[in-house]
């Protein structure tokens, strides 16, 4: 599922991602990213997928900056809270931390390439969350789905 950000929407998501940056790191949250990439621009591109994500399922974005930690980036009309996961990377997996956010039902991975973001797919919180699933890519132990064994995003 492909989405082209409007010029507003690149726009608010350079803006609240850089303040999203700049409020986690004044508050000491630890930043949990599992790739080399910049954690403001790790925090931009995030917030990118998120708008996607929202724009997607319907729903409005949570555009509040303070310090997150823990919490979904949002919530389904239908009730399912969701965390959009983002990487730049083409072929890259559907990755999540060892710390289990309780809120969280399901996951999406977006692939963001400047104003475009491909929510490529989603697993159950469950189907990622699995000992089998465990891997270190490199920075850290985490969880891993590769791109073909995740669910496809329906229009």
């Amino acid at each position: 599922m492909i989405i082209e950000l409007t010029a507003v929407e690149q726009w608010l998501a350079e803006y609240i991602g850089q303040q999203r940056s700049s409020a986690a790191r004044g508050a000491n949250v630890r930043d949990a990213k599992m790739g080399q990439q910049d954690g403001v621009e790790a925090d931009i591109m995030g917030m990118k997928a998120e708008l996607a994500a929202a724009r997607h399922f319907g729903v409005y974005p949570d555009l509040t900056i303070g310090p997150r930690s823990g919490t979904a980036d949002g919530t389904t009309r239908r009730g399912f809270h969701y965390d959009v996961k983002s990487t730049a990377c083409t072929h890259g997996r559907l990755l999540c931390t060892l710390k289990d956010n309780p809120d969280i039902d399901f996951y999406v991975l977006a692939i963001v390439t400047g104003s475009t973001v491909d929510l490529a797919g989603w697993a159950w919180k469950w189907e990622l969350r699995q000992e089998a699933r465990l891997a270190d890519l490199g920075h850290g132990t985490g969880y891993a789905i590769p791109q073909p064994e995740l669910r496809a995003v329906r229009a």
